[in-house]
């Protein structure tokens, strides 16, 4: 079962190879400029190697911790007990995407973010450190993945993330109507088809014409690839962006309605 998993990613991952185009392709000047700006601009800054030095220390940490999980749950170790380095090498995005994250955020200075999975807390960083003045809101489900990530949240002088505590469908609205309006969001947690689009429904009313969604994982299942569909022909969606790892959404209506998969 696992094995034909693999397969069938691997099959997408071609066809997605097949389909991206490079930067030239891009005709609209915000697009043009995205990809320029913020998909190509590769340069790491002190707080980017910062975040990946934490990264590297978690890479060797033998601590074991219980794993509570309310989503789809891991493809590579579905255990229960599982080792703080295993959860870094394969549930924390890489250093290539994280710091993408931190690019968008550095070029459209969102207010609020809001991030759902917050796992060991390495893209909350990325989040938080390129914009200070930016509130960053964290959901978890699991209570000993949270200490962790709150740990690194204080190793890296960081005050500008809380984290939420508890299952996303119990959490999540309340949260959303006491924050003003919501800028930015990484939906990184759970990984099932109608959770992600209820979570992407449900979000969308605190949005507004400059909030930007950034869906993770956009190809790890069938189901995955309905909810990216579904989001992607959404009335409220102008451009979306397929980078076959992460699914990039605006919703600024003065964009045409248009789709792109570029090679990142």
């Amino acid at each position: 079962f696992v094995f034909m998993k693999k397969v069938k990613f691997i099959l997408r991952y071609f066809r997605y190879l097949l389909a991206a185009k490079g930067k030239h392709s891009a005709q609209a000047p915000f697009l043009y400029s995205f990809i320029t700006k913020v998909l190509n601009a590769k340069k790491e800054d002190e707080n980017c190697k910062k975040i990946e030095t934490l990264r590297k220390e978690l890479c060797i940490s033998k601590q074991i911790i219980q794993i509570t999980d309310f989503g789809a749950g891991s493809s590579i170790n579905n255990s229960k007990k599982r080792r703080v380095k295993d959860v870094a090498q394969n549930s924390a995005k890489n250093a290539k995407f994280g710091q993408l994250l931190y690019r968008i955020c550095r070029n459209f200075k969102p207010k609020n973010i809001i991030e759902l999975g917050t796992s060991l807390g390495i893209s909350s960083c990325y989040l938080a450190k390129a914009n200070p003045n930016a509130q960053v809101f964290t959901f978890e489900g699991c209570p000993e993945t949270a200490a962790i990530a709150s740990s690194n949240f204080k190793k890296l002088d960081i005050e500008n993330i809380s984290i939420t505590l508890g299952d996303f469908n119990n959490t999540l609205t309340s949260k959303l109507e006491e924050v003003d309006g919501v800028d930015l969001v990484f939906i990184d947690g759970n990984h099932q088809e109608n959770p992600t689009i209820a979570y992407f429904e449900e979000i969308l009313k605190f949005t507004n014409n400059e909030s930007i969604f950034i869906f993770d994982d956009i190809h790890w299942s069938c189901g995955m690839e309905n909810a990216w569909n579904y989001i992607k022909s959404h009335q409220k969606t102008t451009l979306t962006i397929d980078l076959f790892f992460v699914g990039i959404v605006f919703v600024k209506s003065e964009l045409s309605k248009e789709h792109f998969t570029i090679r990142f």
